[in-house]
């Protein structure tokens, strides 16, 4: 199945929507506020594959912009996913033991 721009950008207004229903905590913004530009980064990133193609030459500004974009999202998600697996650990020894 081909997900163009406007069925994924809906599809993230929906999950944006569910999470922070079935989250029902104290009204911190920073997670709606992340998760409010993480929908811009996907909108342009989509934008930007699209028009980008394998052999154009960008200049040296952008080229360093997107691997800095890159790189920065990486170390999140990084650091995110590995938070969630030491909290799973954790879990599974204090059900374990």
């Amino acid at each position: 199945m081909k997900v163009d721009s406007k069925l994924l950008l809906e599809i993230i207004d929906e999950e944006l929507e569910s999470s922070q229903e079935a989250r029902k905590e104290p009204d911190d913004h920073e997670g709606s506020m992340a998760k409010s530009e993480l929908r811009d980064m996907i909108k342009n990133g989509l934008i930007l594959y699209k028009l980008i193609n394998k052999n154009d030459e960008l200049p040296g500004w952008a080229s360093s912009y997107i691997s800095l974009a890159s790189d920065y999202m990486h170390s999140v998600a990084q650091y995110m996913t590995e938070d969630q697996q030491d909290t799973d650990e954790e879990l599974d020894t204090e059900i374990e033991g």
